[in-house]
């Protein structure tokens, strides 16, 4: 990098925590709006209110307890990138780029790109002295645990590329919530699962805030990515696209699709799995 060169300017978007079908609504909000030549690069972090989320290409009642999450106030959605299905909660802070795919500084080459990006989440743990590292095609782990699961979609010329953190983590709710067994064949039962799933406050024997983390986060995409963040919110065609879209992402439609519908021709997913 030039040092006497300004860095690229891109958008700190921070939403707060917002109910699942408000999430999943912005993330289509978000990428076709940079498709569309209205909204700028952005990292964007966002939190969850209890939910679960199913990949796109997957079915409810085989992945999703859904007494417990109705008895438990625990949303159902699923989102934009295929995958498996995961748990949310204020535990975990999400976080994901929406950018031109020529954006300078992203590798055109998809795996080059996973490694890139999840690398700013790699470096903002190494701040809290967690030394994890990047597992192709899109996982973060720490000991042979994971941390993080990544994925995403692409429309025309941009992308969305997603991941989360396990700040904490409630093994219990998350066990009930899903269907562990059919989620994932290749583990023997959900203790085998939670072996092969770390959260922060089990590496550093705390759970840090979440202003922290994201600090930290913001932080370590600047330096991964080679730009200067500045703060800013939703546009006016963002927040008009928001109210349209959010009926449907509420609607049994959406979150009870048959897989065999396939996806929108426009957008190619990537996987993403916790």
């Amino acid at each position: 990098m030039n040092p006497d060169r300004p860095l690229m300017k891109w958008r700190l978007l921070d939403t707060g925590t917002l109910d699942a079908p408000e999430n999943m609504a912005l993330e289509k909000v978000l990428l076709d709006s940079c498709s569309g030549g209205i909204s700028p690069n952005t990292l964007h972090l966002l939190e969850f209110s209890p939910c679960v989320l199913l990949g796109y290409n997957q079915l409810v009642n085989d992945e999703v307890n859904v007494d417990f999450c109705r008895s438990n106030a625990i949303g159902i959605n699923r989102r934009l990138s295929g995958g498996g299905s995961i748990y949310m909660d204020g535990g975990t802070l999400g976080w994901e780029i929406i950018a031109k795919k020529s954006t300078p500084g992203i590798p055109g080459n998809r795996e080059e790109m996973f490694r890139k990006l999840c690398g700013g989440a790699i470096l903002m743990l190494s701040e809290f002295g967690i030394q994890a590292r990047y597992r192709p095609l899109n996982d973060i782990e720490v000991g042979g645990r994971k941390i993080s699961g990544a994925g995403g979609s692409e429309n025309e010329d941009s992308f969305i590329f997603h991941g989360t953190v396990l700040v904490d983590f409630n093994a219990d709710i998350m066990a009930s919530a899903l269907r562990l067994p059919a989620k994932k064949p290749d583990y023997k039962n959900v203790s085998d699962f939670m072996a092969r799933t770390v959260c922060m406050r089990e590496l550093t024997g705390r759970a840090p805030g979440m202003e922290e983390v994201k600090a930290r986060i913001v932080k370590s995409f600047a330096d991964v990515l080679g730009v200067a963040f500045e703060n800013g919110g939703l546009s006016h065609e963002e927040t008009e696209s928001l109210n349209r879209e959010l009926p449907y992402f509420r609607s049994d439609e959406w979150i009870y699709r048959d897989p065999a519908a396939g996806h929108p021709p426009e957008q190619r997913l990537y996987e993403e799995t916790q």
